[in-house]
C-alpha cells in the first residue's frame, strides 16, 4: 500500500486551491460565479513587455539550461533596480539570486535555514507559503498579531515573551501586507531592522507588493535601506503582480550573502531556473525607460478600483480598512457574523460571489474577509451588487 510521507500531515490543503475548487463545484451546480477571492492580475503586460519576451524567445542560445545564480542580466538589472527604486548601494553579485518568482523562494528559503525546532516569527493573518513549509520542515512557530487594534503593525517586544523572543531564529514579515494592505512606515521597518540585529534573528522580507501602493509620497522601503540590515536580511522581489505577469514565474531575491548562497544551493538541487528569454525580457523591461510610468499607471488603475471597491463597502455597512498598497481590502464581517468559512460559503452558494475567509489567512483572521482588486471592472459591479444584496437580507 502506497503511503505518503509522514510531514505531509502537517501540511494543510493550500488555501487558494481551496477557493478554485469551491468555485469550480458552485459552477458544475450551475451558480454564476464571480470572483474576487484571488490576487492574479486580470490585464496582461503592456504590449512592448511582451514584444521583449517574443523577442528573446525567438533569439537563439536562449533555450538552453539558465544559469543556477539567474541570468547576469537580471542580476545586473536587479542591482540597479534596488540602487534607483531604493538608494541601496554597494550590494554585489553575492547578494543577489533570481527565483521563480516569490512562492517558491518562501518555500526553499525554509529549507536552506529552518532546523526541526526552531522557533518562527510570522504575522497573523499571513500569505500562508512560508509557516506552513517552516512547520513541514519541523520548525516551530510563534504569532504575531496584525489586527485594527494595533494598526496591523506587531511589536516583537509587545507581543511576545522573552523567552520566545531568545529562542526565535527567523521572522517572516510582507509589507505592503497581504491581506490587510497596510504599508510599514519607514521608522517601523528600521526597528524592526535593529530588534533583528539585537536579537540575532533573520529576516525574510516578502516585498511582493512593493510596486502596488497608492501614496505616491511614501513609496514602501525596502529593509534593506536601514543601516545593517545586511547582517540579518534576505528579501524577496517578484514581477507577477506588480507587471501583471504571475504566468511568467520571475523574481529575485536579494540580502545577506550566507542566505543568498543558502537558497541558491537548495536551488540547484530542486529547480533549474527561469527560462532565459524570460529572466531577459524582465532584465530589458526593468532597465527601460518605459518602467516607471507603467508602474505609475498600474498604481492609478488599482487605486481606481479601491476607491470603488471600499466607496461602495462604505454604502453596504461593510466595516473595510482602506489599502494603502497591495491588490486587496480587508473586511469585517457583517454584525452578528462570527465565522468567516461559514459566512462566506453561504455568500457563494446564495450568490455565486467568491471572496477570501478571514480565518484561512491565520487565527487572527477570523471575522473578516478578503476582496482582491484583480477583479475585471465588470465582475466588480455584478459581484459588489450580489454582496449587496446579500447583506440586506
Amino acid at each position: 500500500m502506497i503511503q505518503l510521507a509522514e510531514r505531509l500531515k502537517k501540511l494543510p490543503p493550500y488555501l487558494f486551491a481551496q477557493i478554485d475548487k469551491a468555485r469550480d463545484e458552485a459552477r458544475a451546480r450551475g451558480i454564476d460565479t464571480v470572483s474576487m477571492g484571488i490576487g492574479d492580475p486580470d490585464r496582461d503586460p503592456p504590449e512592448w513587455m511582451r514584444e521583449f519576451l517574443a523577442e528573446e524567445v525567438m533569439r537563439s542560445g536562449n533555450h538552453r539550461y539558465p544559469s543556477y545564480k539567474g541570468h547576469p542580466k537580471l542580476l545586473e538589472s536587479a542591482l540597479r533596480y534596488m540602487e534607483r527604486r531604493f538608494g541601496v548601494k554597494g550590494l554585489g553579485m553575492e547578494n543577489v539570486l533570481t527565483t521563480l518568482g516569490s512562492k517558491e523562494a518562501l518555500a526553499n528559503v525554509c529549507r536552506a535555514i529552518v532546523n526541526p525546532g526552531d522557533h518562527v516569527i510570522e504575522p497573523d493573518p499571513l500569505y500562508p507559503v512560508f509557516g506552513t513549509v517552516a512547520r513541514m520542515f519541523g520548525g516551530a512557530s510563534s504569532t504575531l498579531p496584525v489586527h485594527p487594534d494595533n494598526d496591523f503593525l506587531p511589536n516583537m517586544s509587545d507581543e511576545l515573551t522573552k523567552e520566545m523572543i531568545s529562542r526565535a531564529k527567523v521572522r517572516y514579515l510582507n509589507f505592503p501586507h497581504n491581506p490587510t494592505g497596510r504599508v510599514a512606515p519607514r521608522e517601523y521597518l528600521n526597528d524592526v531592522v535593529q530588534f533583528a540585529r539585537k536579537h540575532d534573528i533573520i529576516l525574510v522580507s516578502d516585498a511582493a507588493y512593493t510596486e502596488i501602493f497608492y501614496d505616491e509620497e511614501n513609496p514602501p522601503a525596502s529593509l534593506l535601506e536601514f543601516d545593517g540590515a545586511l547582517d540579518c536580511v534576505i528579501e524577496f522581489h517578484s514581477f507577477s503582480k506588480s507587471f501583471n505577469m504571475t504566468g511568467w514565474r520571475c523574481g529575485f531575491a536579494v540580502g545577506n550573502p550566507l542566505l543568498i548562497e543558502g537558497l541558491g544551493t537548495v536551488k540547484s538541487n530542486v529547480d533549474s531556473g527561469t527560462f532565459n528569454a524570460i529572466q531577459i525580457a524582465c532584465s530589458r523591461i526593468l532597465d527601460d525607460e518605459r518602467c516607471d510610468s507603467f508602474l505609475r499607471e498600474n498604481r492609478n488603475h488599482y487605486r481606481e478600483r479601491r476607491d470603488r471597491i471600499c466607496d461602495e463597502l462604505d454604502k453596504i455597512g461593510i466595516v473595510n480598512f482602506r489599502p494603502g498598497g497591495s491588490i486587496f481590502v480587508w473586511c469585517r464581517l457583517p454584525e452578528g457574523e462570527t465565522d468567516s468559512f461559514d459566512w462566506c460559503s453561504r455568500l457563494l452558494n446564495e450568490t455565486g460571489l467568491v471572496v477570501g475567509p478571514g480565518r484561512a489567512y491565520g487565527w487572527y483572521g477570523e471575522g473578516f474577509f478578503r476582496l482582491s482588486l484583480a477583479t475585471p471592472d465588470a465582475d466588480i459591479e455584478k459581484g459588489m451588487a450580489r454582496l449587496k444584496d446579500f447583506v440586506g437580507k
